[in-house]
């Protein structure tokens, strides 16, 4: 039961911070006006809300003794946290793809949208990197930036109807790591997932063409073997 109000805590602690968030982007883009986002200012904007993130994150999954006062790090809390907020972030990172692909599927171009996959990949090493410095430096983990954050989450926590909505989402990111965690023993174990994947789907027209040119040379073949005259 722990295991589980744990996730359920850091799945409402991962939607109030996106909330937040969203309204950074907002005052952000106020800012720039009309003018588009350079990939350098995308990616500054996105390693900044990943890395923040991954530093709540980690002073959620340690606790702090103040009669020492020292930081009291718990491997294996630290260990299921990291797990997850990786699996959080990669999921994310899946989802892109596939929606990347899926538009390819249609050949539409992705005029509006900045994306470089060897930034993407380099943002989750660098939330894997921050969460081994923290651990071996946890006192780097209390700064102004995630206090601010951290008083503010908890204030939405405990608001009446947005804390409400963040529980009900924290419910379902239970049960989504939880079916990304059997998903994926499942692979490991036979090969093969345990839910239908939808990257067919993702690969649009292209691969519908190329089902349907499959079944007309194999009809094809037929029609010519039944009008062969029988010796």
């Amino acid at each position: 039961m722990k295991l589980l109000e744990f996730i359920f805590h850091l799945g409402v602690l991962f939607a109030a911070y996106n909330f937040i968030w969203f309204f950074i982007e907002l005052i952000v883009k106020a800012l720039r006006g009309i003018q588009a986002p350079t990939l350098i200012e995308t990616y500054i904007i996105k390693a900044l809300k990943y890395l923040v993130l991954t530093n709540i994150t980690f002073v959620f999954c340690i606790d702090y003794a103040r009669l020492e006062p020292t930081y009291v790090v718990d491997a294996q809390r630290l260990l299921i946290g990291g797990t997850i907020l990786l699996t959080y972030l990669l999921g994310k990172f899946q989802k892109q793809q596939q929606r990347l692909q899926f538009l390819g599927g249609f050949n539409l171009q992705q005029t509006k949208q900045v994306y470089s996959l060897p930034l993407e990949v380099t943002l989750l090493v660098l939330v894997t990197v921050e969460l081994i410095l923290l651990y071996f430096f946890p006192q780097f983990a209390e700064n102004a930036l995630a206090n601010w954050f951290e008083n503010n989450i908890e204030s939405l926590e405990k608001a009446f109807l947005l804390g409400f909505i963040f529980k009900v989402i924290g419910f379902f990111f239970l049960i989504g790591i939880f079916l990304k965690l059997l998903n994926t023993i499942n692979v490991v174990l036979s090969g093969k997932p345990l839910f239908v994947s939808m990257s067919n789907f993702s690969q649009g027209p292209a691969a519908q063409q190329e089902t349907e040119e499959q079944f007309a040379d194999y009809e094809e073949v037929q029609d010519e073997q039944l009008n062969e005259p029988k010796n």
